[in-house]
């Protein structure tokens, strides 16, 4: 019971949900209708997996070799809500947890026979295991720290839109959600300079230690920036954008704000997703009911 306890820990509840609602932003912009793929088992196991089990080998694997700075960083406790101190007693017990969330991920995409949604689980299960695994800890290559981090978000999208019956091709590249991998590279960047103190302590190399906190911080900015100059509009999505973007440039002018600012952009976030849900429901209660009224006439 205790190693089940620490297990869920160490997965973070507080981040299970961004994996299905990544992946159900890649479902929306599908080519098939959101509701009908849903109906599917497999497309709703394969969303389900995004949740506790990639928590798992994200955050799990990440306290597993992050053990000496999380000892030194204070915002990393037993019970945190932004990471644990996971004992190295447990840390075999995380990381086969870890191995059976990758086979069960893998099995959803394997059973769905949609070869182009298999490529890309593949992807994003090498790179949720590299970002904080050896050999390549990406975790400490400056920069990528920072883009591998926004590349497993826009995995995470791409399993969806695939999942709904998208293709890697041309369309593809064109698809907003990528932005959303864009915004989490600059939110990465900003953790990355709240623990920037401890990391440094023991000479972990990451966008903040190596370039210093200041250019992270602008890194972060300027990601959420060209995101919004992608977007244009001010929709559900832009003011999305326009607000992270505020929350991110406050810390360049007051640094003490890093941790405040990195706190608020992921309930904003939240809140915004929420809300961008909440509309393409409402826009797809008001065509069924057009549709409806239509039909009887």
């Amino acid at each position: 019971m205790e190693s089940f306890k620490v297990l869920v820990k160490a997965s973070r509840p507080v981040g299970w949900s961004f994996g299905p609602i990544l992946y159900a932003i890649g479902l929306v912009h599908s080519p098939e209708h959101f509701t009908s793929v849903l109906r599917g088992p497999t497309v709703l196991l394969q969303l389900l997996s995004v949740s506790v089990p990639l928590s798992i080998i994200v955050f799990g694997m990440n306290d597993v070799y992050d053990y000496e700075t999380d000892i030194r960083n204070p915002r990393k406790t037993v019970d945190g809500l932004e990471g644990t101190i996971l004992d190295p007693s447990y840390h075999v017990t995380v990381i086969t947890s870890a191995w059976i969330a990758t086979a069960l991920i893998l099995a959803t995409s394997l059973s769905m026979v949609r070869r182009q949604n298999a490529v890309v689980v593949a992807m994003l299960l090498v790179l949720s295991w590299q970002y904080s695994a050896p050999p390549f800890r990406l975790k400490e290559q400056p920069i990528l720290d920072s883009l591998s981090n926004g590349a497993i978000i826009d995995f995470v999208y791409l399993a969806g839109y695939t999942a709904g019956g998208g293709s890697l091709d041309r369309r593809m590249l064109t698809l907003k959600g990528h932005i959303l991998g864009l915004c989490t590279a600059g939110v990465h960047a900003l953790g990355a300079v709240v623990d920037v103190d401890a990391d440094a302590a023991v000479g972990q190399r990451t966008i903040a230690t190596v370039f210093g906190p200041q250019i992270a911080l602008v890194f972060g900015a300027t990601s959420y920036l060209f995101a919004l100059l992608i977007e244009r509009h001010l929709s559900i999505f832009g003011v999305y954008l326009l607000g992270g973007l505020l929350v991110m440039v406050a810390p360049i002018v007051d640094p003490s704000l890093a941790h405040a600012a990195f706190q608020a952009v992921v309930y904003w976030t939240g809140a915004m997703s929420a809300i961008w849900f909440a509309d393409k429901a409402s826009a797809a209660a008001r065509r069924h009911l057009r549709s409806t009224h239509e039909k009887s006439i």
